[in-house]
């Protein structure tokens, strides 16, 4: 059965699929800045609103998750049907208004809601963008057009970071937030009325045809074909774990840089944006490029596994520098090796998990990676350590206790969450063109 608007479309040229990579481009771009803004500017909501870090983990973090997740599958199953460009456009234009609102909020509550608003718009972002790269981009160049693709995250930081920050100490958080989501509704123009919809897994550039899938259309027939496939699986529980390290590492290192060394927001918008951005920037780009380099090479698709399980381990030595008593600089350095290697291992991971699952699930089964790998970190992570920097400032002050907050947390989850990355691999052929026909159990 046809899946909803899959007329026969003319082919996609190579021009076309890399315009319409770059304006996705965009669109991860100002996700990015719009979702992690706040981090820059949390001190100052903080004071502003009058909050405690609790509330400040769970506006950031868990209020964003709720709808996320709540949403994210009826939307999912949306972009598997419908027509993934025109969602895509809506799904910009609600959440750029929600950053408006944000912008706007006088509480908590208020707060709250509009990141959950984020959120629902926020959950079309990766499913959309990616299903739409699978369809515009050859296996053998995909992992390159996702490491384009997802290397708009330092860029956010590159581009947004000190924006932010200098917008902030300027004229006040409020401006600074409301200025991004306004520019956000013109580029929700862009995506709906410049890029074409291809077809889904229809003939690609080298020929190679699509993997087949049978089975039903259900959500629950889809998660069980996840769920059965234990290298996926493993991805999930794996990268999960190191997502709770990650995200509550990134949240609150910019709150450690203003609480523990006296920088300004506009000196921590500088170093994010320059420094740090164009680390992860390099991080993202090569490991999109290297990774399938390797695997070419060997002729081992397990490397697409290993190579990330190795970036996550490296990455832990230097949380543990960064949350000790260390001078500024040493922290400084100590986050770009973590935020380098935690985007280097994103590329090969997010393209291999559509590579071991069929092109009619590419929507939902991106959303259940970002679910797990992503969202619950940004959710758990963030609340964690707020929790226990809370617990710790009338005895050590807001600036150790922060500190030691993260040591207890992130490093603990981040190696339980890098050990289990290398399963994965024991699930795989080394060729994954002998993969079976996957099929809907029973």
């Amino acid at each position: 059965m046809k899946l909803e608007n899959e007329e026969a479309r003319p082919a996609i040229s190579a021009r076309q699929a890399y315009y319409a990579l770059f304006v996705l481009w965009l669109v991860n771009l100002l996700a990015n800045i719009d979702r992690f803004s706040v981090g820059i500017v949390l001190q100052n909501i903080k004071v502003d609103l009058q909050l405690t870090d609790t509330q400040l983990g769970l506006f950031s973090g868990a209020a964003f998750v709720v709808s996320y997740v709540a949403l994210g599958i009826p939307i999912a199953r949306w972009l598997d049907r419908g027509v993934r460009r025109n969602i895509l456009a809506w799904a910009v234009a609600l959440w750029s208004l929600m950053t408006v609102a944000t912008g706007a909020a006088a509480n908590f509550f208020q707060l709250a809601a509009a990141r959950m608003g984020l959120g629902a718009g926020e959950a079309a972002c990766a499913p959309g963008a990616i299903s739409l790269i699978g369809d515009y981009f050859p296996r053998k160049w995909r992992t390159q057009a996702v490491g384009i693709f997802h290397s708009a995250l330092p860029a956010g930081g590159i581009v947004g970071s000190p924006l932010i920050g200098i917008l902030t100490d300027h004229y006040g958080w409020r401006t600074a937030l409301i200025t991004f989501g306004v520019a956000g509704l013109l580029l929700a123009l862009i995506v709906r009325f410049t890029i074409r919809e291809p077809s889904r897994g229809g003939k690609r550039a080298d020929d190679a045809p699509a993997r087949p899938y049978v089975g039903t259309n259900s959500v629950g027939s889809a998660l069980k074909v996840m769920y059965a496939n234990r290298a996926y699986r493993w991805l999930l529980i794996s990268h999960g774990l190191y997502g709770i390290a990650s995200f509550g590492f990134v949240s609150w290192y910019p709150v450690i840089l203003v609480r523990s060394y006296g920088m300004t927001y506009t000196e921590v918008g500088v170093f994010i944006g320059t420094i740090l951005g164009f680390a992860m920037l390099i991080a993202s780009l090569a490991s999109g490029y290297v990774c399938p380099a390797v695997t070419r090479r060997t002729g081992n698709d397990r490397w697409m596994v290993l190579l990330p399980a190795i970036f996550i381990l490296l990455s832990i030595p230097a949380m543990v520098v960064t949350c000790l008593d260390v001078s500024k600089q040493v922290a400084m350095a100590a986050g770009v090796v973590v935020l380098f290697f935690a985007v280097a291992r994103t590329p090969p991971t997010l393209s291999l998990s559509m590579d071991i699952l069929p092109p009619s699930m590419h929507g939902l089964s991106t959303l259940v990676f970002m679910i797990v790998t992503t969202m619950l970190g940004s959710a758990v992570g963030p609340l964690i350590v707020g929790a226990v920097s809370d617990s710790f400032i009338a005895s050590l002050g807001e600036g150790r206790a922060l500190r030691h907050a993260l040591l207890v947390t992130a490093p603990a989850f981040g190696l339980i969450g890098a050990l289990l990355a290398f399963l994965p691999a024991r699930f795989m052929p080394r060729k994954l063109e002998s993969l079976p026909l996957v099929t809907a159990p029973s």
